[in-house]
């Protein structure tokens, strides 16, 4: 086995000009206001900016934990084998696709907020509330026990945004996350009949 490489694993390109810094949130066409139409505030206190930037910090949360659940279940789908897991394998396939897209469509909203979707693996990890499963590979129903777990974990942070959202009045975002998270839902409970069936065999 070849030695680890050296250096530093996120790098700028060489004599590019940053755009934009990260955890910053520039002016944008969309507008975040609050229920109580006092200038966008929430708290009487907080502007408009302050409000794309609660919101971009919420959505970066549930960015980060779809990236991770997304390359936790596509693991799961390389690895499922057996004759009892050829219709997990083809759900876990068409799950990792779903949350990609969901994946997709929070980040494009950070964006449209003015934000910067985190995209190394130090910022992702920092933000996750779900966490990577260790290098090794476990049994089918260890991993889908989980998988289960970290839906839910997700579906929380989910949630949370969506409280958010309706706390500074952005409605588009809150309309994204409450149809994004029916899909986190709908896929959770697959999972969870797939652990609850007796035929699936393996130790944990």
């Amino acid at each position: 086995m070849s030695d680890p490489k050296q250096g530093r694993l996120v790098r700028a390109p060489e004599g590019a000009t940053v755009k934009q810094e990260r955890e910053t949130v520039t002016e944008n066409a969309v507008r975040v206001d609050s229920d109580d139409g006092e200038e966008g505030t929430s708290s009487g206190s907080q502007t408009k900016s302050d409000n794309a930037a609660e919101m971009v910090e919420a959505l970066n949360v549930v960015h980060a934990g779809t990236f991770n659940l997304f390359y936790l279940v596509r693991k799961h789908y390389w690895s499922a084998e057996g004759a009892e897991s050829g219709d997990v394998a083809e759900f876990l396939g068409d799950a990792y696709q779903r949350l990609r897209h969901v994946d997709d469509a929070v980040a494009h909203r950070i964006s449209e907020l003015g934000g910067v979707p985190v995209s190394t693996p130090p910022e992702i990890q920092e933000h996750a509330p779900v966490h990577l499963e260790a290098e090794h590979l476990y049994s089918l129903r260890a991993s889908l026990e989980g998988d289960l777990d970290a839906y839910a974990t997700l579906a929380v942070a989910f949630r949370d945004a969506v409280d958010v959202a309706r706390a500074v009045g952005d409605e588009a975002s809150r309309e994204l996350l409450e149809s994004r998270l029916e899909t986190i839902e709908d896929d959770a409970h697959t999972i969870e009949r797939y652990v609850e069936d007796d035929t699936l065999v393996g130790e944990r």
